[in-house]
């Protein structure tokens, strides 16, 4: 067995997917700005949209540091 401390890879491949979603990341910062404005409601609509574009670009890379 290693002794190694396992390194979890997922928070940066979430960093660096997050460059091909442009779109749902700039409508999830839009609406960000819009509630604090307002000063109510929420964004997770949006939030969810921007998660599930980045979520399917990340997919295929993840299992690869899988042992």
């Amino acid at each position: 067995m290693s002794d190694e401390e396992p390194v979890d890879i997922l928070p940066k491949l979430r960093q660096d997917c997050l460059k091909s979603c442009p779109a749902p990341e700039s409508a999830y910062k839009a609406c960000i700005k819009r509630i604090e404005a307002k000063g109510e409601g929420d964004c997770e609509a949006w939030y969810f949209d921007m998660l599930t574009c980045v979520d399917k670009c990340v997919a295929p890379k993840v299992f690869k540091y899988t042992k």
